[in-house]
């Protein structure tokens, strides 16, 4: 941290995953004298981790975004990467979508350069504040340390695993028995693999972690009990592709009512879902013995010590071994500590914790604070926390975040 303290950086990123990265590699494009003028900050040790162990806990073995959405600025620069490595078989019909393996590496070939590498920084803020008019650097960003730098700009690339999600009425259960009812942020497949008995583990949720968790689990052996609270909705996207296009962004934009707009996104988005090629072996494995599936139905109760019993609204399961909660993330802004002070001193306009962002996608009225990813939902729509989102998103921070390199 020694190379930061003290020091006044035109840009700080707050993020080092898919869209902190991808911001910088867009500023760098843009402007290659910026080299040298921004940071990006995380809490973890290198870009891309937070990633790449979610990936890893889930077996994901293929992105479900296609191709041409990475953190590359070129579009087409994945799909030329795979193609110079010889590894185009790793680009899945029926619209190319990446093998994580291929993506994380194409990322890394993307920000393994001199000028991305020196400006990344193991960095964990503890506080982030704001002095009005105090000069060129209004930003104080403060780790846990307690060193700190000034910054002319911040960019919050903040990703939503601080905001896991469990449903109200699994919360007494989930308090009861903490070590036999992780979230799926706090489990991963690895814990299944070092065992040697196969397991009988209850997954909750609806979309594609859980029908994800569930195939790989049953392909190392495991007996798993799917329990959704709707039928399965399957499809190959998040949300309808319509929403990266002009007409749809348009009408979303001219929607004035932010209320409206929220609601806008959870029915793009819907609950979760699932594509067809998992919901394809999920059927498999239900055929096979292997999966119980039960849609439509929800956990009345869990009981017992070493093993659980569940009871669900269908039937009731013994020796269960585990109950995985993938029930999701729901993005705060307040559960981000480094802010909370932020947010009450200026009085950041919220709504169910996203920020009422303008245009340029600034947190008024701090100026010169911008966000990408799902806490730019409101402004930017359902696409906002995927990876086609960053470029959304930069297009509209973009002119503001430039015009304060020239101007130091």
């Amino acid at each position: 941290m020694s190379n930061l303290a003290h020091r006044n950086i035109p840009i700080a990123i707050i993020g080092g995953g898919i869209h902190g990265c991808a911001i910088a590699t867009r500023i760098l494009r843009d402007m290659p004298s910026a080299a040298k003028h921004f940071v990006i900050l995380d809490r973890n040790p290198v870009p891309l981790l937070a990633w790449r162990r979610k990936t890893e806990r889930q077996g994901m073995a293929f992105l479900r975004s296609p191709a041409v959405h990475h953190i590359g600025g070129d579009s087409l620069g994945l799909v030329d990467y795979a193609r110079t490595q010889n590894r185009t078989a790793e680009l899945a019909p029926p619209y190319s979508q990446p093998s994580t393996d291929l993506f994380l590496d194409f990322c890394l070939h993307e920000i393994e350069t001199p000028q991305l590498e020196q400006q990344f920084h193991q960095f964990d803020v503890g506080e982030l504040r704001w002095d009005k008019g105090s000069g060129k650097f209004p930003f104080r960003i403060i780790s846990l340390k307690n060193e700190g730098f000034r910054a002319a700009c911040v960019i919050l690339a903040v990703g939503t695993d601080d905001c896991a999600y469990v449903p109200p009425d699994l919360n007494l259960f989930k308090r009861r028995f903490p070590v036999f009812l992780p979230h799926s942020s706090e489990f991963g497949l690895h814990q299944v693999m070092k065992t040697a008995v196969p397991s009988k583990i209850v997954i909750v949720g609806g979309g594609l972690t859980a029908a994800t968790l569930a195939k790989n689990l049953t392909d190392l052996g495991v007996e798993v009990v799917l329990i959704a609270r709707k039928p399965l909705k399957i499809q190959q996207f998040d949300f309808e592709p319509i929403w990266l296009g002009p007409k749809a962004l348009a009408e979303f934009a001219n929607e004035l009512d932010w209320e409206e707009r929220r609601m806008m996104v959870q029915k793009a988005r819907g609950e979760g879902s699932v594509t067809p090629e998992i919901a394809e072996a999920l059927t498999k494995s239900s055929l096979d013995g292997k999966l119980h599936l039960q849609e439509g139905a929800k956990i009345r109760h869990i009981d017992g010590e070493s093993c659980l019993q569940v009871k669900t609204t269908e039937s009731t399961f013994n020796h269960v071994d585990l109950v995985v909660l993938a029930t999701g993330y729901r993005f705060d802004l307040h559960r981000y500590r480094f802010l909370s002070n932020l947010i009450e001193k200026h009085k950041i306009p919220t709504l169910h914790g996203l920020p009422k962002l303008d245009k340029a996608l600034q947190l008024l009225p701090v100026q010169d604070l911008f966000g990408s990813g799902v806490i730019a939902q409101l402004e930017i729509g359902p696409a906002a926390g995927n990876i086609a989102g960053v470029s959304l998103a930069y297009e509209r921070m973009r002119d503001k975040v430039l015009t304060l390199i020239p101007k130091l």
